[in-house]
């Protein structure tokens, strides 16, 4: 982000963001967050949100790419660390993302407007994924692999990949780790189901945790060494629940592939049982 002056400009177009902090103790790599909202209204009642589109799809659906992504014998998956931070916003645009900040509790409140593309924006996902798809098109002639990657193994942030042969698919590392570079993007945390496709790349931060333990990857829990996924759902038991409950619990199973169908099934049904008690 950049400082901007006092002065206003009655002709520029101007918004100010909300944002505030969570604190997510789960994460390794930014346990306090900062959230922007920009659907919040301004004074003349419009948000930034309203009035921006969003700009499509660019990625393929996520139980596509999962599908390919449980068909490979060498499978890794990497973030894109701080993927939106890495696409510039036009100058023009970069006053309706403005904010109030301090850089500490002492500290006077400055204004500074953000040049990067900005999470809670709605048109940020598109932004972000059509400069993965143009960064893959330029350097396609170099990068062949890696590009195709990009465009078909990649959802928002989060690259699954792989290949049958584990030379290919270091090779295919490689390549991804080049050409990311070139678009000022670095891979972090690293997981793959093969201990060779992470110990040749010391320097890079990456996870290879046993068998017991499970890896969050795109909402679901997968164990690497072993290769497979598996659900984890903690439901908090006492006496009595609520219809609003039962529902709360069902939602948080989150299958994308349809893996447990019938289980989601079964306790949906349960649910209309209820609903049809009239408690």
């Amino acid at each position: 982000m950049e400082t901007i002056l006092d002065s206003v400009d009655p002709k520029s177009s101007e918004y100010y963001i909300p944002h505030h902090a969570v604190f997510r103790p789960e994460s390794t790599s930014t346990p306090l967050c900062v959230v922007f909202d920009a659907s919040a209204n301004s004074s003349n009642g419009v948000s930034l949100n309203s009035i921006l589109l969003n700009g499509g799809t660019v990625q393929q659906e996520l139980s596509s790419i999962i599908s390919r992504f449980r068909t490979y014998k060498y499978a890794f998956s990497a973030d894109i660390q701080k993927m939106y931070r890495q696409s510039l916003v036009d100058e023009s645009d970069r006053d309706l993302q403005r904010i109030l900040w301090k850089p500490n509790q002492f500290a006077p409140v400055e204004t500074y407007r953000l040049r990067t593309v900005t999470c809670g924006t709605t048109c940020a996902p598109f932004l972000a994924t059509r400069a993965l798809k143009v960064l893959a098109e330029e350097e396609q002639s170099e990068f062949s692999q890696a590009a195709a990657t990009l465009v078909t193994d990649v959802y928002v942030d989060v690259i699954l990949s792989g290949s049958n042969n584990l030379e290919e698919t270091k090779a295919l590392q490689h390549q991804l780790i080049q050409l990311l570079k070139k678009g000022g993007m670095e891979l972090h945390k690293w997981v793959s189901n093969h201990p060779e496709l992470l110990y040749d790349n010391k320097n890079l931060d990456y996870v290879f945790p046993s068998d017991s333990n499970s890896v969050k990857i795109l909402g679901m829990q997968r164990r690497p060494t072993s290769d497979i996924f598996t659900f984890q759902v903690t439901v908090k038991l006492k006496d009595n629940f609520s219809e609003r409950e039962v529902l709360s619990n069902i939602a948080r199973l989150f299958d994308s592939l349809g893996l447990i169908g019938p289980v989601i099934t079964s306790a949906k049904i349960f649910l209309q049982r209820l609903w049809l008690q009239k408690l």
